[in-house]
């Protein structure tokens, strides 16, 4: 009491001086509200006696609990604790601003109400209005006619509007009479709606993706999208087909800890064109179970051979051969790498799995080159696999595969060149059953290997400018090398994979590189450390076998002539935009290129890219392909992709996006054509509350 007593004193010789003295009208009086916290600036401020009411007008600005309130008039009402603003009232806290008519604040509770008010919350870019608004609690909003939106114009490209909304931020709004509206446009109604709105990420419904292909018909995706913890979320889609039926998707996502992450998703259908069940089970987990301790398991399970065919929307998905379901137990050291591994394969290009080799358990134990303590400038390095094939019909068995090797390497002529030696012994120990008669089931082998090579370096300066260089450097490396194994029959020895057989070599190698970049020319006034680019590697390579056989990638054996194929690689910047690569091989024997990779990438880093590539291998694989994304149309950004097979004489794969992005929402068409297959799909945004979604789990993103 006596702290309200000597403030009224105050209050009334400030009124009295005000009287005698008038303040110039340029004069701002800021006072204590006599509110805990609360401070009012305003041009003009009185305080009546009578109910204790303060007022204040002209540019007023009150400050309370991280909060600033304008407006042109403000009323205090002291014994209730209500405050009333009028006239271009605007409420900014923590970023977020209410603007309106009118606000009635209870300064106890916190409880507000505006008149024709609008809010705007910085995260997530809300915008929410109406004719009333009531604050009901520290997040919760109350609204009458009210409207949500995510755009900035004045009239917004989309909008919600409903006869009630309530909206409690980080949770929902839920609306009765509810109309969206394109523009100011009505498009539809529904009586009841529940949104997401969340700062960041939000539960809730997705957009519906639409489209229609030559294999599925037309078909509706309906996501929902759960936020489960700030560590978890998932996404779950109803898919209505109307040529397969109706089918559903999962993609769940965890991040356990820094060092644990995973997911786990699939799909599934029953498809009418078929009369089963089909589907897709994929799930991947890493755990850094230690700083070196490791544990990785993915798996990748289909219901038939032909699942994806039919359902794979990934690029190479409706076209792969096999897939590997493994579980990965690694340790590493500085110089070592020990684990265990299980491996599952289902073999899409055979008519039963029954045949197909599975590997579990499989045992490794890898040390990388490693300098002996007693022997100065030689070193060992170590490869150890430990393997047990199952399959239901044919060969299996275990085999032990060890490698260990010693290598030294030596300056000669003050370093003008290098000479290294390399020789090991490759062991491989079988126990197998069910093999055919001519096949060892028990047999050991060991495979002597040896290399040498002699390699030096020349290099160059040249002082520019040259090619954009304030200089240039100029690198040559040739090489010499040899390599021997032993010819040994090892057809009696059982086959599982390449491993099992070591060509006889007793070959010639030469190879040239070169390497050219250079230091870049300082700008004016630039300081800092100099910079470098890169801009050709070449090199060629020859190998001639003294025995007339080598081993070749395709084929185990190539027994076409001594000469090996001469081979061309280089990677060339023409310009720091734009990559050039090659890799061409000359056969001999045929008298032409047997193989060859082109490839050219020019990427602005501004969006726009633009890039092809042609292959062809023996002319068993040959085809071109062609890459484009444009976003110098902004707000329309365009892509395409498209592959041709040569051999086939047909299109692989084509695939063109076309995407119209707005500041609130955005829309894309996606063209698909693949051999027996043609789909179109729409995909909407609508920024902060829907957007399209599918699983990248469960291989189906487009």
């Amino acid at each position: 009491m006596r702290r309200r007593s000597i403030h009224t004193g105050l209050v009334l010789g400030v009124c009295l001086w005000g009287l005698l003295l008038p303040l110039p009208a340029a004069a701002e009086d800021v006072r204590e509200a006599g509110v805990p916290g609360m401070t009012i600036r305003a041009d003009r401020m009185s305080h009546q006696v009578a109910g204790d009411l303060l007022t204040a007008s002209g540019s007023v600005a009150i400050t309370w609990q991280e909060m600033t309130l304008t407006a042109d008039e403000v009323q205090l009402d002291r014994t209730r604790n209500i405050l009333t603003a009028r006239g271009n009232v605007s409420m900014v806290k923590a970023g977020d601003t209410m603007r309106g008519d009118a606000l009635l604040l209870d300064t106890e509770t916190g409880r507000a109400e505006m008149e024709n008010g609008r809010i705007f919350m910085t995260q997530g870019n809300f915008h929410i209005g109406g004719s009333r608004i009531a604050r009901t609690g520290d997040e919760q909003y109350a609204l009458r006619d009210g409207c949500l939106t995510t755009c900035d114009e004045t009239i917004p490209s989309w909008k919600i509007g409903a006869e009630e909304l309530d909206v409690t931020v980080e949770e929902y709004a839920t609306g009765s009479n509810v109309v969206f509206y394109v523009k100011d446009l009505p498009v539809f109604y529904v009586p009841y709606l529940m949104l997401p709105v969340k700062r960041e990420r939000q539960s809730g419904l997705l957009f519906p993706r639409f489209g229609r292909s030559s294999k599925r018909g037309e078909f509706l995706e309906l996501p929902v999208y759960w936020a489960i913890s700030p560590s978890q979320e998932a996404t779950v889609t109803l898919d209505l087909q109307t040529r397969r039926g109706v089918g559903g998707g999962l993609d769940y996502r965890y991040l356990r800890s820094r060092t644990s992450e995973g997911a786990f998703g699939g799909y599934l259908i029953h498809d009418e064109n078929e009369n089963k069940v089909r589907g897709q089970l994929l799930q991947f987990h890493r755990e850094e179970l230690t700083d070196t301790l490791t544990l990785t398991s993915s798996v990748n399970l289909t219901s038939d051979r032909t699942y994806l065919q039919d359902y794979g929307d990934a690029s190479g998905d409706y076209n792969r051969q096999f897939y590997d379901s493994r579980v990965v137990l690694s340790q590493q050291w500085q110089s070592w790498l020990a684990g265990a591994q299980a491996i599952y394969t289902q073999d899409f290009s055979s008519g039963s799995n029954s045949g197909t080799l599975q590997r579990a358990p499989e045992l490794f134990l890898y040390g990388v080159r490693q300098a002996l303590p007693s022997l100065p400038r030689v070193w060992f390095d170590l490869d150890t696999e430990l393997t047990s094939y199952y399959r239901e019909k044919g060969m299996q068995g275990q085999r032990a595969v060890v490698t260990p090797r010693l290598s030294t390497s030596q300056s000669l002529f003050d370093g003008r060149l290098t000479a290294t030696l390399r020789g090991g012994v490759q062991l491989r120990g079988y126990t197998t059953t069910d093999a055919a008669p001519e096949v060892r089931e028990d047999a050991v082998v060991a495979i002597p290997e040896v290399s040498a090579e002699l390699s030096s370096a020349f290099s160059r300066m040249y002082d520019g400018p040259l090619f954009g260089m304030a200089r240039l450097r100029h690198e040559l490396v040739p090489s010499l090398s040899y390599s021997y194994a032993p010819d040994r029959t090892q057809t009696m020895y059982p086959y599982y994979d390449q491993d099992d057989r070591t060509p006889h070599l007793n070959l010639l190698q030469f190879s040239l590189a070169s390497h050219l970049g250079g230091k870049l020319p300082r700008a004016a006034g630039q300081q800092g450390a100099e910079t470098y680019r890169h801009l050709q590697t070449i090199r060629l390579s020859q190998g001639y076998s003294l025995n007339g056989t080598r081993q070749h990638l395709l084929t185990e054996t190539d027994t076409t002539g001594r000469w090996s194929e001469a081979a061309l690689e280089s990677e060339t910047w023409l310009h720091p935009i734009f990559r050039l690569l090659v890799d061409a091989r000359y056969s001999h024997s045929l008298r032409r290129i047997s193989a060859t990779a082109l490839g050219g990438d020019l990427v602005d880093g501004t969006g726009n890219s633009m890039g092809a590539s042609y292959r062809m291998t023996r002319n068993q694989v040959e085809y071109l392909e062609g890459r484009m994304t444009l976003a110098a149309l902004k707000p329309v950004y365009l892509g395409y992709l498209s592959r041709y097979s040569f051999d086939k004489r047909d299109f692989l794969e084509s695939y063109a996006t076309a995407e119209y992005r707005h500041q609130c929402w955005s829309v894309m068409l996606v063209w698909r054509e693949r051999p027996n297959d043609r789909s179109w799909t729409v995909n909407f945004n609508l920024a902060g509350l829907f957007s399209s979604s599918k699983s990248p789990v469960a291989g189906r993103t487009p």
